[in-house]
């Protein structure tokens, strides 16, 4: 992977402070109409979520040097909206177990107070790795997605399970480059309080950009050992192919 890549691309495109203001113009709107039972706020985020999609794509064709243009919104919008879809059903384990953790279940018996503390304490330790494993498959999930266009891909669980592991790796950075560019959009917060309107665009376009990257590289390790499995030679069949050779050679000769 090409780290450094992931976060200069969007200078390399000449349009980068249009379409990063586009993005800011969009999240500054859903800000500041949330109170409409945050509808434009969702809105706001699918469209950006949208937007990231279409990086992820753009890098897994080739192309990364430059950033998509705004435009299709209603593609942008739907595609945005999937992301949303794919987000909940995988944090759906951590929003159940949230709740569990909520329930005061020792408050109802003296007795229980010692079996709800033991069994909240598994279930913290369980949300936790939970949070982690979710944290590495995640983006494999939006790149399978973005890359075959089709949500069903992203729930193929045993496939996107089984490509991260393979690829833990690559997973691994992306995890801590994604914290990264997380903390780079927060930074915004500093600048005069609204300066997260940009960096945290920013922080979008290259998270997508290091999900395309991992998704494309561990494609590639994929692919190596697929191909290393189906191109072994044979031999029973190798030393079939000799034999029929010789044999056409002796009745060519009669």
């Amino acid at each position: 992977m090409d780290i450094g890549k992931s976060f200069t691309f969007v200078f390399e495109d000449d349009q980068w402070i249009v379409k990063i203001l586009i993005a800011a113009a969009i999240l500054l709107l859903g800000v500041l109409f949330s109170w409409m039972l945050l509808i434009p706020l969702i809105l706001a985020t699918a469209l950006l979520g949208g937007y990231s999609v279409e990086i992820i794509r753009k890098v897994v064709r080739g192309e990364l040097d430059s950033l998509p243009e705004w435009e299709n919104w209603g593609d942008l919008l739907i595609d945005g909206l999937k992301v949303v879809v794919i987000g909940i059903v995988y944090a759906l384990p951590l929003i159940i177990l949230s709740v569990c953790l909520g329930v005061p279940i020792g408050a109802f018996s003296e007795d229980a107070a010692g079996a709800s503390s033991f069994l909240s304490l598994c279930l913290s330790c369980f949300a936790l790795l939970y949070a982690i494993a979710l944290s590495l498959v995640y983006p494999a999930a939006i790149a399978f997605f973005a890359a075959e266009g089709d949500m069903g891909a992203a729930f193929r669980f045993g496939e996107v399970f089984g490509f991260v592991r393979d690829a833990i790796g690559t997973y691994l950075v992306t995890f801590v480059m994604s914290w990264v560019a997380q903390f780079i959009g927060n930074l915004g917060s500093l600048v005069c309080g609204i300066g997260w309107l940009v960096t945290w665009p920013y922080a979008i376009m290259v998270t997508g950009h290091l999900y395309g990257q991992a998704y494309v590289e561990a494609k590639g390790e994929s692919l190596v050992e697929e191909e290393t499995v189906v191109f072994e030679p044979d031999e029973d069949e190798a030393l079939e192919v000799a034999e029929a050779e010789v044999e056409e050679e002796v009745e060519d000769e009669d």
